[in-house]
């Protein structure tokens, strides 16, 4: 700081010309204290009188002067203790406004990386918002479109009807009219799951898989097929899940129905249907096989999506994947399928423990490997 120093120096050539000056008076005092020669005896005392009177004054003026400098001194180390007290205040500041910059900086930085999360979020809700509009404008144009076919076949059977039949057109027409009802019952169904996933809020609880296998084998679609099919269930005795019961019956409804449903018609192999729940680690394994028709590599990205029918010849209505899809997504579960056209099919998923009092809707991740059973 050379503004601070430069008057130091100037205090020590003050000091320096100070004490020259000192020094001259009291040599020219003591020139003039000296006694001429010749001089009278009274003079003489006189002459001794003043030179004393000299001395003490230059005496006292000596001791004023060592004073004065003595406040220099301290005077000149007070200023460099305030200079150095300066320095040491400015760097400590200067430290401070460092550690200030850090911390702005890292403020700026976690800012940044929140506004792309937010950005990176309001871009994932926004796909998802489109996604959601697209699959209701399809499902309201295909719905529309699925309710109405069972209706006109009951009016066209209605019509068959009124031309006059005997026993055998009777049995007929009336299987006819239970196969378009119970199409009719299934669509109607899986329409209210539909709304069931994506409306409603679930209480967990542990899930008995003895009990909703037998209530699905019980159920029209199923039980239909039951007498031309082998079932082979083997769940744990030990497992133990906490989930949501409805939802978990969605997902095993759908695909033993897809597997009855689309069982092998060859002659030289019985359909099986082998259901297998196991636990593992803190999740449940559920792996279903079946030995029925497949599917075509083709068609393994699409089977999920919402109304996909394998071909026009499909009895289904391309909903009962959807459901399963729909179904794991909300319990945050995984979907892994296999399978060899015309040969076989395995359907592997994992269920992990929700503890807590409701489901919100987490997307899951859903593989199409070698995917499985054509859409009921």
């Amino acid at each position: 700081m050379p503004s601070q120093v430069l008057p130091m120096k100037h205090a020590y050539a003050f000091d320096s010309r100070f004490l020259f000056i000192l020094a001259c008076c009291l040599v020219s005092g003591m020139a003039q204290a000296t006694p001429a020669s010749g001089t009278l005896p009274s003079q003489l005392d006189d002459l001794q009188a003043e030179n004393e009177t000299q001395r003490w004054c230059l005496v006292l003026l000596t001791v004023l002067c060592l004073v004065l400098l003595a406040c220099l001194i301290l005077l000149k180390a007070s200023r460099h203790r305030l200079v150095q007290n300066m320095h040491l205040d400015i760097e400590r500041k200067s430290r401070e406004l460092l550690d200030i910059q850090d911390q702005v900086h890292q403020a700026n930085e976690e800012l940044r990386v929140i506004n792309t999360n937010l950005e990176g979020m309001v871009e994932e809700r926004t796909l998802r918002l489109s996604k959601a509009n697209r699959e209701l404008d399809m499902f309201l144009y295909r719905a529309s479109h699925d309710l109405r076919r069972p209706i006109t076949t009951l009016m066209g059977l209605v019509e068959v009807a009124k031309l006059g039949f005997d026993e055998a057109v009777a049995r007929m027409l009336f299987e006819k009219i239970n196969d378009t009802a119970v199409n009719m019952d299934g669509m109607l169904e899986k329409f209210s799951m539909i709304n069931t996933i994506n409306h409603e809020e679930y209480e967990c609880g542990e899930i008995d898989f003895t009990d909703i296998v037998n209530q699905i084998r019980q159920s029209p679609t199923v039980a239909t097929y039951a007498s031309r099919i082998h079932f082979d269930i083997c769940v744990d005795a030990d497992i133990r899940l906490i989930s949501e019961p409805q939802l978990v019956s969605f997902i095993l409804k759908n695909l033993i129905a897809n597997s009855v449903i689309f069982h092998s018609r060859s002659s030289d192999r019985t359909p099986t249907v082998r259901l297998s729940v196991r636990q593992v680690g803190n999740t449940v394994g559920i792996e279903l096989y079946d030995n029925g028709i497949g599917i075509p590599p083709h068609m393994l990205p699409e089977i999920f999506h919402l109304f996909y029918r394998g071909s026009e010849a499909s009895k289904g209505n391309g909903l009962g994947l959807y459901v399963v899809r729909k179904a794991i997504e909300k319990l945050n579960g995984e979907i892994r399928v296999e399978s060899e056209e015309n040969k076989w099919t395995c359907v592997h998923i994992t269920l992990p423990q929700l503890e807590a009092k409701t489901i919100a809707l987490t997307p899951a991740p859903i593989s199409t490997e070698t995917l499985a059973t054509a859409t009921a």
